[in-house]
């Protein structure tokens, strides 16, 4: 009896990773980095997800500094068999990131080990904090604090 109870279980438990695109609709929203201290201390990092009801998400990042823009890159998160992050840094050629088996409730990895850096893009949201964490396997690692903001008419699609 247990043993069918344990099998039962594993049949009607949810997966531990995204099945599909739609798994990490958590994702969708305006968020920025807090302003530095000082304005030539570093720059502020504003990220916008947007999920429309189609097998993928969109996003686009930017960060500026010292009055102007220092970055930006245009994102995506699409079904290729399993979700897969596609960045487009300063509108470069597609950086593919394949998913992590390790996905949970809102946190998920990608990695592709045959970028120079980053290697690993993760995510990880707790309520209007989103984290997200880039690194080569831990090592020179940096993350990103953002905290969710009303969408400004600027930034929206």
């Amino acid at each position: 009896m247990r043993l069918v109870l344990f099998f039962a279980a594993l049949l009607f438990a949810p997966a531990a990773f995204a099945q599909d695109v739609s798994d990490l609709r958590w994702l969708r929203g305006c968020w920025q980095t807090e302003p530095p201290r000082e304005a030539e201390s570093g720059a502020t990092f504003t990220e916008v997800w947007i999920a429309p009801e189609a097998p993928i998400i969109l996003g686009y990042d930017y960060h500026e500094g010292e009055g102007e823009i220092q970055g930006w890159s245009q994102m995506r998160i699409e079904s290729n068999g399993a979700p897969e992050l596609v960045d487009m840094p300063l509108g470069s050629f597609p950086i593919r990131y394949r998913l992590m088996d390790e996905e949970v409730d809102n946190h998920v990895s990608f990695q592709n080990l045959e970028h120079d850096f980053p290697q690993r893009i993760e995510y990880r949201r707790e309520g209007n904090r989103l984290y997200r964490r880039i690194s080569n396997g831990g090592v020179d690692a940096q993350e990103f604090i953002f905290h969710r903001i009303r969408c400004p008419a600027s930034l929206r699609p």
